[in-house]
């Protein structure tokens, strides 16, 4: 529920501007392209479920198409990351048009400081958050919907679509946003539990709130006469909540919606964040994009993730460009992840399901094809992200092929030597560090060497991007040897472990578990109120998480 929380934060966030931007281009005739877009809809939902079940570490454009090529992977993951900005920018402005705020480019603006500011402590776009934001907001949308029901099943004024093919074609991709995020529920499957029947059962159960919430809504629109197109292009819900509700239900919807989209915001930024982390990592960006803050953040990704859509927001300050400007990024980003997997030989997948994927891929293309040709602005922006992302690639992969001179070698000092073990003793303790404290070593040392226990010498690196790369890195600075001279000095017997993590509490009761350890050592924490509030407490997670007759040894020193 928690995943199908998350997602809908991001593709349930659709219903809130495509009846507007649907009425302002093709007036009472928008239900065909509306419907016409629900079934695209429905299609790309269900190969996403395959695409979950092939990739349960990660499926994104990024993570299932780097096996096949870098350069491809890399174009997605760039044309992913123009999505996540534009979701920002339209998401967050359009949550103040429904707030009804003056000015609301510059609200938008001082919004995304203040979520950037949050991030700062690792993002906190938890699952409870995220199923209580879609509860009210579903809450409030089935209102409308019952509500409006006589309406909209009774005289809806549906008429035939005008102009020929291509004019309906174009408007058809001009909002072709209910595919909003799906593209998300892929990114995500590394932190289910169970990937395969978690992402089936979020993709299903959100596609099947947004067919019913946008069908609904969509004929409740048509059932107002004397629209005009244009009218309520940024704010279409809160209006027809007032019509068929009250006014005063105008302010309940706007709060819950708006709502909805700035959490939409948080989600594309994390996701930004960890689209630059994740290319950092493989060395497809520059190393500085790598660096992290106490508190496990990218500092470079998260000031880029800032400042790139302020920038776009003062270029383009409404809701109709935004959306041109939106679809190009995830339309591209989407037909490299179906077309990739849709021709590749190389897994196992129904014949019938490789030819609706492949029909998909081929149907995204198109469409991405004449978003290219008839917006030049979308167009542009795409070719800027892909050329800035792809510069960068170019001078990291030079300075890579860059012979490093030779330098005359320096003796080494010899490393301590390490006590063989004569017996293993049977008790276990479990020292957990984020940065190495020697009064804290002295003293989960003389607990072990007091009870002949055994010590695993737990370090965890905090790494708040959501799904943790396959591969990485985490440098020592000298703290392994610093470790490893005070343990021999001691004569104790232990063992070092590094793991990366997005949950320092969970991790360090999961090793707990695997170690079969009596003994949790950890040092007090030194945190503000604001820390603590953001980012909760590890103690309180491992007094829920440990067994009962684990003991949690707090240190003060």
């Amino acid at each position: 529920m928690r995943s199908a929380a998350i997602l809908d934060g991001d593709w349930g966030t659709s219903v809130a501007y495509v009846m507007g931007i649907g009425f302002a281009l093709a007036g009472y005739s928008s239900f065909w392209h509306l419907s016409a877009m629900m079934g695209l809809t429905s299609l790309v939902a269900i190969n996403y479920i395959t695409i979950c079940r092939l990739y349960p570490n990660g499926g994104g454009v990024y993570g299932s198409v780097y096996h096949r090529s870098q350069l491809f992977a890399v174009v997605g993951a760039l044309l992913l990351a123009a999505d996540y900005i534009v979701t920002m920018a339209l998401s967050i402005l359009d949550a103040c048009h429904y707030f009804g705020v003056e000015n609301p480019v510059l609200w938008a603006i001082v919004i995304i400081c203040v979520i950037a500011a949050l991030n700062w402590f690792g993002p906190k776009h938890s699952g409870g958050l995220a199923l209580l934001i879609t509860a009210i907001t579903v809450l409030t949308l089935l209102v409308i919907v019952v509500m409006s029901a006589p309406a909209a099943l009774s005289s809806p004024r549906i008429d035939l679509p005008k102009g020929g093919f291509l004019h309906n074609w174009g408007i058809f991709t001009g909002f072709i946003l209910s595919l909003s995020g799906i593209e998300a529920i892929s990114n995500m499957t590394g932190l289910m539990k169970d990937p395969t029947k978690d992402s089936r059962r979020a993709i299903l159960s959100v596609l099947m709130k947004v067919l019913i919430v946008n069908g609904f809504l969509g004929l409740a629109m048509l059932a107002v006469q004397g629209l005009k197109p244009g009218d309520h292009l940024e704010d279409m819900i809160r209006f027809l909540g007032e019509h068929y509700v009250g006014e005063w239900f105008g302010w309940v919807v706007a709060l819950s919606l708006g709502v909805l989209l700035v959490s939409a915001g948080n989600t594309a930024l994390n996701g930004l964040i960890s689209v630059q982390f994740l290319m950092s990592v493989d060395s497809e960006l520059p190393p500085s994009l790598r660096i992290l803050n106490r508190h496990g953040v990218p500092i470079v990704p998260l000031l880029l993730s800032t400042a790139i859509p302020i920038v776009v927001l003062l270029l383009v300050g409404n809701v109709e460009t935004l959306s041109h400007l939106y679809a190009i990024g995830l339309v591209g980003a989407m037909t490299i992840n179906l077309g990739s997997t849709a021709t590749d030989k190389s897994i196992k997948i129904r014949t019938v399901v490789r030819l609706f994927m492949a029909i998909s891929a081929i149907v995204l293309l198109l469409i991405e094809i004449s978003i290219a040709v008839n917006k030049v602005q979308a167009a542009l922006f795409a070719s800027a992200i892909l050329i800035a992302g792809l510069s960068a690639r170019a001078i990291v992969k030079a300075r890579a092929k860059v012979p490093v001179p030779a330098v005359e070698a320096v003796p080494e000092a010899a490393a301590p030597t390490r006590r063989r073990r004569r017996s293993i003793p049977s008790r276990k303790y479990l020292l957990a560090l984020k940065d190495v404290n020697e009064k804290l070593i002295k003293f989960a040392i003389d607990e072990a060497k007091a009870r002949n226990a055994f010590l695993f010498i737990l370090r965890v690196k905090e790494i708040a991007v959501g799904a943790l790369p396959a591969q990485l890195e985490m440098p020592t600075n000298g703290q392994e040897m610093l470790i490893d001279r005070i343990c021999s000095d001691a004569g104790l017997d232990y063992q070092s472990v590094q793991i990366p993590s997005y949950d320092v509490g969970y991790t360090i009761a999961e090793q707990a578990a695997t170690f079969g350890v009596e003994r949790v050592i950890i040092g007090a924490q030194q945190r503000s109120r604001l820390e603590y509030v953001l980012k909760g407490s590890v103690m309180r997670a491992l007094n829920s998480l440990l067994p009962e007759d684990v003991q949690l040894v707090i240190y003060g020193g």
